[in-house]
C-alpha cells in the first residue's frame, strides 16, 4: 500500500470519526437535554467506533460461500515445564503423585494443546426476525489423560449449531457446559479439572434466555457419560443430566467498568455403573449447587471465584476426579472450589494468581480406584497456588510464566476396608508457554 493511500485511509477514517460527533453534538443542540457531548459519552462513542471497526476487520478475515461465512480461529501452543516432583500426567498436571519413594523431577516439551477450530455464520430461520445461525467445531490433539507425547490423537472440544439473536440461543451439539461457567486463567492445559473448578464438555440440548438488562436464564438437557477416574465403568443411564443457571449482572458503579456478574446454578442425574472386580451394577444419583462470581474491582484488577458442593461429581471433572467410592459401592460427597485475580498492567501485560481447592468427604471414602498388586488408593485431598504473567509481543504471539505449588492428600485401604494414610504427595511445577494465535 503506497504512502498516500495510507494516508489518505487514515484520514477519512478521522473525518468519518469527526463528522460523527459534529452530528451527534448538533443533535444534542436540539434537545432538551444537553447542549454538548459529555466526556462519558464522548469515551462512549469512541469505544463503539472501535468495536465497529473491529468487527469489519473480523469479518474480512473469513471467506464466504454464498450466504455462509467461515473463520478458521486457533493457535500453535508450546509448553514446556519443570517438575520438582512427578505428576500426573507431566505434560500438564491434575493432582500430585502419592509419596512412597523419591520422585525424580521431570521436564516435558508438549505441543499437544495446539488448538484448530472453525466458526460458520449463517443466516436465521424463517419467521425468526433478526435470527442467525453459527456452527462451530474444535480440537486439540490431547485425547486423553495418558496419550504418548509424540502420538498425539485429536480431541473433539466442540461441534454445535447454535440458532439466535440478541436475546435468545438455541443450541444443539457439544460445548461448556452450562454450570459454573467461569475458568481461571491458568497456562495449565486442564485449568483447574480435579482441582476445584466444576464442568466438562458435554453434548447438549440448550437454551439461554435473557430477560432483561439484569436477568438471565440457561437450561440444558445433557449426556452423562464420561470417565470417571476410579475402578468402576460408567454408562449410560436412564435419564438426560439437567442443568440449570440464573445469572444477575449488577450495573457498573463507573461508566469505564465492567458490571459485576453473580450466578447460581446446579444438575441433577443419574449414572450407571459396573464395579470392576466386582461386577455389579448400580444406578447412583448426581448432583450440584455451585456459586460464580466476576467482580471487577479496578479497571485493570478482577476478582473471580467459583464454589461448588455436590454429590457423585467425577464426571463433572471434580471431588479429585472420584465421583463413587468402589469399596462402599456408593457415592462421594464434595466441595470446593477456587479464587483469583487478574491484573491487567498493560494491554499486552497480564498477571493472575489464585489458590484452588477440592475436598472430597474423608468418610465417604474407603478406596476410590485399584492398582496391580491389590493395592487400593484414592486422594481425600487436592489444592494448588498458582501466579503466572502473560505477554503478548503481537496480535498473534504470547509468551507466560507460570508456578503451580501442588499438594495432594492421598490414603490406602486394604481388603478388608481398613484406611491408612499414604501421606502428601507435593511438586513444584514451572511451566514455560509460546502461543501462537490465529
Amino acid at each position: 500500500m503506497s504512502l498516500l493511500k495510507k494516508n489518505v485511509m487514515c484520514l477519512s477514517r478521522f473525518l468519518s470519526v469527526v463528522l460523527c460527533v459534529l452530528f451527534a453534538a448538533g443533535t444534542a443542540l436540539g434537545s432538551d437535554d444537553s447542549a454538548y457531548l459529555t466526556k462519558t459519552e464522548f469515551e462512549a462513542f469512541i469505544q463503539q467506533y472501535h468495536e465497529n471497526h473491529q468487527a469489519k476487520a473480523a469479518k474480512k478475515s473469513a471467506f464466504y460461500k454464498g450466504k455462509f461465512g467461515f473463520t478458521p480461529y486457533g493457535y500453535f501452543n508450546l509448553d514446556a515445564s519443570f517438575e520438582s516432583d512427578k505428576t500426573t500426567t507431566g505434560d500438564y498436571t491434575v493432582w500430585a503423585n502419592a509419596p512412597g519413594k523419591k520422585e525424580d523431577p521431570g521436564f516435558s516439551a508438549d505441543v499437544k494443546s495446539t488448538r484448530l477450530g472453525m466458526k460458520i455464520d449463517g443466516p436465521g430461520i424463517s419467521g425468526w426476525n433478526g435470527s442467525k445461525t453459527e456452527a462451530v467445531v474444535e480440537v486439540d490433539f490431547q485425547q486423553g489423560y495418558h496419550t504418548s507425547r509424540n502420538r498425539a490423537g485429536l480431541l473433539l472440544r466442540k461441534a454445535y449449531l447454535a440458532v439466535y439473536d440478541n436475546d435468545t440461543r438455541f443450541l444443539a451439539g457439544q460445548d461448556w457446559e452450562v454450570i459454573s461457567p467461569l475458568y481461571p486463567k491458568l497456562l495449565n492445559y486442564t485449568g483447574g479439572a480435579g482441582v476445584g473448578n466444576i464442568g466438562y464438555r458435554r453434548g447438549m440440548l440448550r437454551v439461554d434466555q435473557k430477560w432483561t438488562e439484569h436477568w438471565a436464564t440457561q437450561f440444558a438437557l445433557c449426556d452423562n457419560v464420561y470417565r470417571d477416574g476410579t475402578a468402576v465403568s460408567p454408562a449410560s443411564a436412564r435419564y438426560p443430566l439437567i442443568e440449570g443457571r440464573v445469572a444477575y449482572t449488577f450495573s457498573p458503579a463507573h461508566p469505564r467498568m465492567q458490571p459485576i456478574k453473580l450466578g447460581l446454578s446446579g444438575h441433577i442425574g443419574e449414572q450407571r455403573y459396573t464395579f470392576a472386580g466386582i461386577g455389579n451394577t448400580k444406578y447412583l444419583k448426581t448432583w450440584s449447587f455451585n456459586v460464580d462470581l466476576d467482580l471487577p474491582i479496578t479497571q485493570k484488577l478482577t476478582f473471580q471465584t467459583e464454589y461448588f458442593l455436590g454429590e457423585n461429581l467425577g464426571m463433572m471433572e471434580v471431588s479429585a476426579v472420584q465421583g463413587v467410592d468402589w469399596y462402599r459401592q456408593n457415592t462421594i460427597r464434595a466441595q470446593g472450589g477456587w479464587a483469583a485475580l487478574t491484573y491487567q498492567a498493560t494491554k499486552k501485560l497480564q498477571s493472575n494468581v489464585g489458590y484452588m481447592i477440592d475436598d472430597p468427604f474423608n468418610g465417604d471414602i474407603v478406596t476410590a480406584s485399584t492398582e496391580s498388586g491389590g493395592t487400593f488408593r484414592s486422594r481425600n485431598y487436592n489444592h494448588v497456588i498458582f501466579a503466572n504473567v502473560m505477554y503478548n509481543w503481537s496480535e498473534a504471539l504470547m509468551t507466560g510464566f507460570e508456578i503451580n505449588l501442588w499438594r495432594t492428600h492421598w490414603q490406602q485401604a486394604d481388603s478388608s476396608g481398613v484406611v491408612e494414610s499414604l501421606g502428601v504427595g507435593e511438586s513444584q511445577r514451572y511451566q514455560f508457554t509460546v502461543r501462537y494465535s490465529f
